[in-house]
């Protein structure tokens, strides 16, 4: 018998809205997947929303009701692909847009509405997966690793999972498929994707092209590999509250006077990427005396051959194979949509996760709240008899 879910994640770049369809009868099978370019004035919205601003609190109404209505066209997209119904898919998970994120104060806001999602698609559906976790102490992010254990775990190797989306998180699995840890380690794309917007007019560096042209600068390196977060031990998460245009104020001041900079820049801050993953990498894998493995890249970040190529470079005198997830057949674009898909039927089924090796938790949790839809599966399960 099936068990259709349905992931939907938009990450911290706020480029697309991504979407799949997975079979957990058995196993994780990806059934089909979908994807929703933002349009300018909805990119432009939600990246004003990720700082303050006037009137935020209706912009936010306003921009939850466009992701619900996203999510929405995502959702009939796939059912379309996939020759299904609203009826066979037991519930949606969407995780909304990050636009705040601060544990510390014990907060993390995801825009979203799942209400309306439920209504428009008539499925029942999960989101606000991050607040039980810091109801309970914990970081809120990253939850991925939880999924990444259960697709990549190999009995004789440790398995070294990032995801390179806005910012970067790494999952350490030990041999025998034991999430070891689980944390972010720095910016991705974020940055580099800021440069493209201001100085290209594009979202992001199709293939490396700009950072191909540009030298990577020492001291420019030397600084952003400074930075306290990646000082810090984990548990630890971070967002576009550490890593935005202020931290890069005076380099994007230099670049607007000298062009000629701008590719330098776009480099350097995709060396930043890797080197602080590729520490952060080595830290884990020595304090725990962690035998070779592989490193299994996915997100936006591992289309970019530059970045790639940078981690190999670094790693090849670690004995660690660099590789993308879809070397094992999971689609590097898809894979974050395909873990939301999974916490919405943990959710449903009400299991708890414990949480306090990757989020430092104290207790195990649910993850996510319901919002079920009008003669939803929930409906269907527990109100029409």
């Amino acid at each position: 018998m099936h068990k259709y879910y349905i992931g939907l994640m938009s990450g911290t770049s706020i480029d697309s809205l991504d979407g799949c369809i997975c079979d957990f009868a058995e196993g994780s099978k990806l059934i089909a997947k979908s994807s929703r370019k933002w349009e300018k004035d909805e990119s432009e919205l939600l990246h004003s929303l990720c700082q303050k601003s006037d009137d935020e609190l209706e912009k936010a109404a306003m921009a939850s009701n466009i992701i619900a209505k996203a999510s929405a066209a995502v959702v009939g997209d796939l059912l379309e692909k996939a020759s299904l119904k609203a009826e066979d898919i037991i519930a949606i998970g969407s995780h909304g847009q990050t636009v705040r994120h601060r544990p510390n104060l014990g907060f993390s806001i995801q825009l979203d509405n799942a209400p309306m999602t439920a209504a428009l698609c008539n499925i029942d559906t999960v989101s606000n997966f991050r607040s039980a976790d810091i109801a309970n102490g914990g970081e809120g992010a990253p939850l991925t690793p939880l999924f990444h254990a259960q697709i990549f775990k190999d009995e004789k190797r440790p398995r070294y999972v990032l995801n390179l989306g806005g910012i970067a998180n790494l999952t350490v699995i030990k041999p025998g498929g034991e999430v070891l840890c689980g944390f972010d380690c720095g910016p991705a794309n974020t940055l580099s994707d800021l440069c493209c917007r201001l100085f290209f007019n594009c979202d992001y560096d199709f293939d490396g092209k700009f950072a191909y042209q540009g030298q990577i600068r020492v001291e420019w390196l030397a600084h952003f590999l400074s930075h306290p977060f990646l000082q810090k031990d984990p548990p630890k998460s971070t967002g576009r509250e550490d890593f935005n245009a202020d931290y890069i104020r005076e380099y994007l001041l230099l670049c607007t006077q000298k062009r000629e900079l701008i590719c330098d820049l776009i480099a350097t801050l995709d060396e930043f990427t890797v080197l602080a993953a590729v520490n952060a990498l080595r830290k884990i894998r020595y304090k725990h005396n962690l035998p070779a493995g592989d490193l299994l890249l996915c997100g936006g970040g591992a289309l970019n051959p530059f970045i790639v190529e940078r981690f190999k470079k670094h790693l090849k005198q670690d004995d660690i194979e660099v590789k993308l997830t879809s070397e094992f057949n999971v689609d590097v674009s898809i894979l974050e949509a395909q873990s939301f898909a999974y916490f919405a039927k943990e959710t449903i089924e009400g299991r708890s996760f414990d949480l306090s090796k990757i989020t430092g938790s104290r207790l195990p949790v649910v993850l996510g709240v319901i919002a079920p839809a009008l003669k939803g599966h929930y409906w269907r399960m527990n109100c029409s008899k």
